[in-house]
């Protein structure tokens, strides 16, 4: 999928994207299953990063015969908050500019993250972004999350952008995922600690030091 040649809206995944996230995420997610008797590989708890957890959870729990729920996880986890209110948090190096510029040329900004809006508005206030979007999707403000093109489609409504004039900036192959289902070209971001699988994307960057759109 092309560049768009009228470049109307970028919108932003956050964890993994814009903040280096998931490694505190994932070591909290991995100490929860195991007291819940699934001590999962690297390869399966790499493999949760971006994914709806009421989906890819309950299989994990039945692989490794323990007899909690995804109730009792998700009570467990309470939406990795310590991490978004506790964990030393930073924003990618030259993502500030990145999101600067585009606001200055009239390129509308959005965020759209699979992360509950407790957890993600509570990082966007320590991190001082909570002024740099035009608009704020959650994982708890549409009814399917990634892989779904819901969180990109409502984004997108909420802008008034066609998905032709829009770009995705995403870690995850379940964002990109989203971000295609929903007709958006997709850029893949590897700069930060999890390494994940990027070969859907439209193209990969590594840096958002000296990038521009």
């Amino acid at each position: 999928m092309a560049r768009p040649d009228c470049l109307e809206a970028v919108l932003f995944d956050f964890d993994g994207t814009l903040c280096d996230t998931e490694v505190h995420n994932l070591a909290l997610i991995r100490g929860i299953l195991h007291d819940l008797g699934a001590p999962v590989s690297e390869a399966e708890l790499v493999a949760l990063a971006g994914s709806d957890d009421r989906v890819v959870v309950p299989p994990l729990l039945e692989r490794y015969g323990s007899a909690y729920t995804i109730d009792d996880y998700e009570r467990l986890r309470d939406g990795c908050y310590r991490t978004y209110s506790e964990a030393p948090l930073a924003l990618e190096p030259g993502a500030r500019e990145l999101l600067d510029g585009l606001r200055a040329r009239g390129v509308a900004v959005a965020l759209v993250s699979t992360t509950v809006g407790r957890c993600l508005l509570t990082a966007l206030d320590r991190l001082r972004l909570l002024g740099c979007f035009d608009v704020i999707v959650c994982g708890d403000m549409v009814k399917n999350r990634k892989p779904a093109p819901d969180p990109y489609l409502r984004a997108l409504e909420l802008l008034g952008v066609d998905a032709a004039h829009a770009l995705v900036v995403e870690d995850s192959p379940t964002g990109i995922a989203s971000a295609h289902a929903a007709g958006c070209h997709a850029i893949g971001y590897s700069g930060c600690s999890i390494e994940q699988d990027l070969s859907s994307a439209d193209e990969v960057i590594g840096s958002y030091v000296g990038f521009s759109l």
